[in-house]
């Protein structure tokens, strides 16, 4: 091909497809941005494995562990649009790179902690760290990878986190059982510290790219009057789509696979159900199994049959499935059924948060795309966290978990709802 036909060719892409980086470059970069959001992962799952330890010797209440879930979640997650427009100016790598090792140091320190303040701050503290994964990572896997691969590229990201959530259970117990949770703490702190390096060192940032050829950089936003830059950051809100998606996830946040279920679950099968620990790790990773197979299925079909008919399918199947849970392991079904029970709710309660974000950056402009999944994770993982102390107060007041997981089912129809409202023309 001449160079005049490459020319020719090149003018017609996108400007996604012209800021894609090479098949090689993007593998490398999905590698060490995944690897970093499975560290996150797998210290966030290692939690509730220790949340019993803490609520029957430290005397704990529900409603204590569902306000570490809530502060954590409003510290860390307030913060995701401060880093969203951050990475505007400064390395999405070095946001991703140096979360991780406060996060490493945060693990290390929460160790320590024996009552529930500490507890609390340390907790705070990694959230805080954590928060520029989702939308830096998102971001930089998505200018790597294209518009035409970009369900792929965060699916892959979000599956990829949850690989720590899948390997995490049965190594955290056995650790547990062996050394006690607080050395488990210490050792969980390493991985941060080499995923972080290896961000820091490995990981090539994409090309951005740009609404029009002519758009001005967006390092000299920094030059651009004061009105002008809170315009900016308000423009995504000003869209429908955009703010349909983030309400629909805020609701949807009273179900969420990673944020309530894995935090409730386990709680629900030791303690009122009574089930031996040996079984609660077997079924825990039988869920958390679906958090790797559901996003990346969901992400390949929703590149060819559109995000909004999946998601709409993947509420109804969460809602079914979470219902069943109560009626399963309330009523002392057979084994080989409660299998079935939590791999089918494995399977779709994951789906709902990767195609959210990438329905998402469908409906955002490519030059609004950071601050928009800043808004997306600020208020669907910061206000979204409230979540966990409702539920467990609900749990402390009634005495009963089935109110919480009737909540959960019905943050799933009322997601689904406003679903229905996104515009015709905003549905692709």
């Amino acid at each position: 091909m001449s160079s005049l036909d490459t020319n020719t060719q090149q003018a017609t892409l996108p400007p996604d497809e012209l800021a894609a980086l090479p098949p090689a470059a993007a593998r490398a970069n999905m590698i060490t941005i995944s690897a970093a959001h499975a560290v996150l992962h797998g210290v966030s799952i290692l939690m509730p494995l220790i949340f019993p330890i803490l609520h029957d010797q430290y005397g704990f209440s529900y409603t204590q562990i569902g306000l570490i879930g809530t502060v954590s979640g409003l510290a860390g997650g307030l913060l995701q649009l401060v880093f969203g427009y951050l990475s505007r100016s400064v390395p999405r790598k070095v946001l991703i790179g140096v979360g991780n090792l406060v996060v490493a140091l945060a693990t290390f320190m929460t160790a320590t902690a024996v009552t529930f303040l500490p507890w609390l701050g340390w907790s705070s503290l990694r959230g805080v760290g954590g928060a520029p994964q989702h939308p830096a990572g998102n971001s930089i896997l998505a200018d790597s990878y294209g518009a035409r691969r970009r369900g792929f590229a965060i699916a892959g990201h979000v599956a990829g986190g949850n690989v720590g959530t899948l390997l995490v259970p049965f190594i955290g117990a056995a650790l547990i059982k062996a050394f006690g949770w607080q050395p488990t703490l210490m050792i969980f702190a390493l991985p941060g510290l080499a995923a972080g390096s290896a961000v820091l060192l490995l990981t090539r940032e994409p090309a951005r790219p740009t609404a029009k050829p002519e758009a001005k950089p967006a390092a000299a936003s920094s030059a651009r009057p004061l009105g002008e830059r809170i315009a900016s950051l308000l423009a995504p809100l000003r869209h429908r789509g955009v703010m349909l998606v983030i309400i629909a996830s805020l609701v949807a946040a009273g179900g969420r696979g990673l944020g309530i279920l894995t935090k409730y679950l386990p709680l629900y099968l030791l303690g009122p159900i009574k089930l031996p620990q040996t079984t609660v790790t077997v079924l825990y990773t039988l869920l958390l199994a679906g958090s790797i197979v559901g996003p990346l299925l969901a992400g390949r079909i929703s590149d060819r049959a559109g995000r909004r008919p999946l998601l709409l399918v993947s509420y109804g199947l969460a809602t079914v499935f979470t219902l069943l849970v109560p009626i399963v392991f309330g009523g002392g079904a057979p084994l080989i059924i409660m299998v079935i029970a939590i791999t089918g709710l494995g399977l779709v309660v994951y789906c709902e948060s990767p195609l959210l974000q990438t329905y998402l950056v469908d409906n955002s402009a490519p030059d609004q795309r950071d601050v928009a999944m800043g808004w997306y994770f600020t208020l669907a993982f910061g206000i979204g966290s409230l979540w966990d102390v409702i539920l467990g107060g609900v749990i402390d007041r009634t005495g009963s978990f089935i109110p919480a997981f009737l909540l959960m089912a019905a943050s799933y129809v009322a997601a689904a709802t406003v679903l229905l409202f996104i515009p015709r023309d905003q549905r692709g």
